[in-house]
C-alpha cells in the first residue's frame, strides 16, 4: 500500500513538474515535501474577510430534519439510501409543510445577499484574482479525479513500477508508521543512488520488461476504446488510428466500397 502511495506521488501533477527538471526520481524522493496543497487564498497574505454562508434549500433542510429520525430507523442503511427515503418523504408532504420551509429558505436568502453583496464590496482586486485561481484549480483537480475515476472503470492498465520503485518495493520494511516511512523513502533513495549500475540493472531490466508488456497492453485497450467510442481516455497522439491497428481495420472493413 505505502508504494502504491509513492507511485500516485510520482504521478502527482506536482512531481510531474518537479521531473521536467534533470534530477533523476530518487533525488525528487529525497527532496520531496509532503506540503503541496491548493492555492488558498487566505495564505497570500491578504486575508479575507468572513464569507457568509448561503442558506440551504427547502428540501435540505427538511432533509436534515428527517434524517436523525431515519438513521435511527434504519441504522444499516448508507448515506445515499436514506437520502432516498428521505425524498419519498419529501414527495408526501404537503403543501402547506413544504411551504413552511420555502419560507424559511426565502428569508434566510434574503438576509444572505445583503451579507453577500457587502463581502463582495470589501475584497480587493487581489482577494478576487485569489479566489478565481483557487476556484479554477479546485475545478481542474476535479476534472482529473473523474477523468482517472473513468479510466479505471474501463479498466486501463497499470503503469509498471519503474527500477527505484522496484528497489524500494523490494527492500522497505512493511507497515511502518507515516513518519518511519518517510524516512525509509529517504534512506532508500540515498542508498540507490549510491549502488553502481551493475546492481540496479536487475531492477531496471525488470521494469524496461515490465514497460514494454505494459505498452502493449495500453495499445490493444486503446483500440478497444476507440471502437467503442471512449475517444476522451485516448492519448492524442493516438486519436490518428495507425495502418496496422485493429480498431483501423475494423474501420477499414465496414465502410462502404
Amino acid at each position: 500500500m505505502q508504494v502504491n502511495n509513492l507511485v500516485r506521488l510520482f504521478n502527482s501533477s506536482r512531481l510531474r513538474i518537479s521531473s521536467r527538471t534533470s534530477l533523476p526520481s530518487y533525488q525528487l524522493v529525497a527532496n520531496f515535501q509532503t506540503t503541496t496543497q491548493l492555492s488558498d487564498p487566505a495564505s497570500t497574505g491578504s486575508a479575507l474577510p468572513e464569507k457568509p454562508k448561503r442558506p440551504v434549500n427547502a428540501y435540505l433542510r427538511f432533509l436534515q430534519t428527517v434524517r436523525p429520525s431515519l438513521k435511527a430507523k434504519n441504522p444499516d442503511a448508507s448515506p445515499a439510501a436514506i437520502s432516498k427515503l428521505a425524498a419519498v418523504q419529501w414527495q408526501m408532504l404537503d403543501s402547506a409543510a413544504k411551504a413552511k420551509h420555502e419560507d424559511e429558505f426565502k428569508k434566510e436568502q434574503a438576509v444572505w445577499l445583503q451579507k453577500n453583496a457587502k463581502y463582495l464590496s470589501q475584497l480587493t482586486d487581489q482577494q478576487r484574482e485569489d479566489i478565481r485561481q483557487a476556484r479554477s484549480e479546485k475545478s481542474e483537480e476535479k476534472a482529473k479525479r473523474e477523468h482517472r475515476k473513468k479510466l479505471k472503470d474501463l479498466g486501463r492498465p497499470k503503469r509498471p513500477l519503474n527500477g527505484f520503485l522496484l528497489y524500494i518495493a523490494d527492500r522497505k520494511p512493511k507497515n511502518l508508521s507515516k513518519e518511519e516511512n518517510k524516512q525509509q523513502l529517504k534512506l532508500l533513495a540515498q542508498k540507490w543512488a549510491q549502488l553502481s549500475d551493475a546492481d540496479k540493472a536487475p531492477y531496471n531490466a525488470q521494469a524496461a520488461e515490465a514497460l514494454v508488456k505494459y505498452r502493449e497492453e495500453v495499445e490493444k485497450w486503446e483500440e478497444k476504446m476507440i471502437a467503442g467510442d471512449h475517444l476522451d481516455v485516448i492519448r492524442r497522439k493516438h486519436l490518428i488510428l495507425p495502418p496496422g491497428s485493429l480498431a483501423a481495420k475494423e474501420a477499414k472493413t465496414k465502410a462502404p466500397k
